[in-house]
């Protein structure tokens, strides 16, 4: 395939021609022919093919070096996400498994939902960055063991997109994953969340799914201002959300793979 083919022919058909080229070939020559026309289609296509030899080349090795590239900067951000995820745990009462917690539970929800392997790997680094945001709220709001007033409460309610503007910008689809959960974990699926009221599927699927595996562990989860519900009542609570809070499609999900969430959840016990 790689072989210049020119066709000498006595014929003088269109359909040869057609044929010919079709067959690969890459000139034609009537009989009868002159030695010195031949000889300087040959070197032209000679040189065609060298040309094109070594432009494929160039190209290969051009590829190669932004592969190399994309993959370098692939693990970056992944280095980003890692760093502000540490960040934001020194700084907020949550634990570390509380993060693993509720990644893996958003894995066992996408991956139900029949997100392919490379969105599932972007949910699960991007998942725990989705209170990135509490970075930029005051220590005596974020820590502050009891009730929060209700101008408190507003300030907290900035944190979503204070997460989305830490993240933006940075031109990758696994950053851009991690800057939509920390912008729409908080909306509801009937649209009374925030900080933009989205609705229904309006909401990104991985803000749908983050929303119903850290409420679930947040439920769960003893804080010093609560203690940990039953796991009863915090799958209570998630089905009979539906609709309202979450995504009714989703919460079938999670109570059909309830086996993995429980089995997430003991693993990584505080």
């Amino acid at each position: 395939a790689a072989t210049p083919v020119i066709f000498l022919t006595g014929e003088d058909d269109a359909q040869l021609l057609e044929r010919g080229f079709a067959a690969g070939g890459v000139d034609f020559l009537t009989k009868p022919f002159r030695r010195e026309e031949l000889s300087a289609r040959i070197r032209t296509h000679v040189e065609i093919n060298r040309l094109r030899n070594r432009l494929e080349a160039q190209v290969a090795r051009r590829t190669q070096k932004l592969t190399e590239t994309l993959g370098k900067l692939e693990q970056a951000n992944r280095e980003i996400l890692t760093r502000l995820t540490l960040a934001a745990e020194h700084r907020d009462n949550e634990t570390a498994n509380h993060l693993k917690r509720m990644s893996r539970y958003s894995v066992a929800l996408g991956r139900r939902v029949g997100m392919p392997a490379l969105r599932l790997e972007y949910l699960e680094l991007a998942s725990p960055m989705h209170d990135v945001g509490k970075i930029g709220i005051p220590d005596h709001i974020l820590l502050k063991p009891g009730k929060l007033t209700a101008e408190e409460f507003e300030v907290m309610k900035t944190h979503p997109q204070r997460g989305a503007d830490l993240l933006a910008g940075l031109d990758s689809d696994l950053t851009e994953i991690a800057r939509q959960i920390a912008l729409t974990h908080h909306e509801k699926f009937d649209g009374t969340g925030y900080p933009a009221g989205l609705k229904g599927e309006a909401i990104p699927l991985e803000g749908r799914i983050v929303a119903i595996a850290d409420v679930f562990d947040a439920l769960t989860s003893e804080r010093p201002y609560k203690k940990a519900w039953t796991m009863e009542a915090a799958i209570g609570y998630i089905e009979k959300s539906a609709g309202a809070h979450f995504d009714p499609a989703l919460v079938a999900c999670f109570r059909s793979c309830l086996p993995e969430i429980l089995e997430i959840h003991n693993e990584y016990r505080d």
